[in-house]
């Protein structure tokens, strides 16, 4: 693409991940851009509002067909305040978004990442290859 590569970085709004996600995503997608699509909350709201999942959806769809991104990122953080939730809940919401993801097709591959925000370390949490959007009946 003429203006750099592209993955998509599905998230929560709060400031302090954009950069770090960010980072990770640059490196472990080997891309010079990732999209980043925030919301509150993102990794437990995407498995329990339909309304927000879909306007994710429809920003990742962009990122993918526009932008050309092959790979994503569903990301889900410590001290969340839209999601007040355990560790143990947050990656357990990241892997239900994860899995409506590759689902879609959309992406060659899906990673699901938990972000300490006290220390700045990235868990990655899953892994998935997507189907090919022609294979999904």
């Amino acid at each position: 693409m003429a203006n750099g590569t592209f993955c998509t970085v599905i998230g929560c709004m709060d400031g302090r991940c954009q950069a770090v996600v960010g980072a990770w995503a640059r490196t472990h997608f080997s891309v010079d851009h990732p999209d980043t699509v925030t919301i509150a909350g993102a990794d437990g709201v995407l498995v329990t509002d339909p309304a927000e999942w879909e306007r994710a959806l429809a920003m990742a769809t962009i990122s993918a067909e526009k932008h050309g991104a092959r790979g994503a990122i569903i990301a889900g953080h410590s001290g969340c305040a839209g999601f007040v939730a355990s560790p143990e809940e947050h990656q357990d919401a990241i892997r239900g978004a994860v899995a409506k993801l590759v689902a879609t097709g959309l992406f060659e591959s899906v990673v699901g990442v938990y972000h300490d925000v006290d220390t700045d370390e990235i868990i990655e949490v899953c892994r998935s290859a997507a189907v090919p959007a022609t294979a999904v009946a």
